[in-house]
């Protein structure tokens, strides 16, 4: 008995049996690819809430500082505005610090002037009694 065999009877049985391991290779690929892609899902839907609630935070934060800018410039300006207040009661302050100060001064001015006056007078009854004396 003789068998013979030929290119195509040997490789077509090869040929059926590598694209078998293919289809099965690729069933397990897409099985895989299914599995990540439902991870990558989860995750983006996380990333659009982190960033929903980030774009919530960050308009909330840009009125705050619009508002507090609003603010500054306001009391900037009230402060320009009463800058001629400020100095003129800063002067009046000073004006009567100064008045509070003479009179406070010409008080123990007036003790000493008196008592110069005192001196003197007496120098002059000495210098008159001296000058009878003699």
């Amino acid at each position: 008995m003789t068998v013979t065999l030929t290119w195509q009877a040997i490789l077509l049985p090869i040929l059926v049996l590598a694209a078998i391991v293919a289809v099965v290779y690729l069933i397990i690929v897409l099985a895989n690819l299914v599995t990540t892609l439902k991870k990558v899902n989860t995750v983006l839907d996380d990333a659009k809430e982190i960033t929903t609630f980030a774009s919530a935070q960050t308009s909330k934060a840009d009125q705050i500082i619009t508002g507090m800018g609003d603010s500054v410039t306001a009391v900037v300006s009230n402060l320009k505005a009463n800058k001629n207040i400020i100095k003129n009661v800063s002067s009046l302050v000073g004006a009567t610090t100064s008045i509070i100060g003479v009179a406070k001064a010409t008080g123990k001015n007036k003790a000493k002037v008196e008592a110069k006056a005192d001196a003197k007078a007496e120098k002059k009854a000495k210098a008159k009694e001296s000058k009878k004396a003699k």
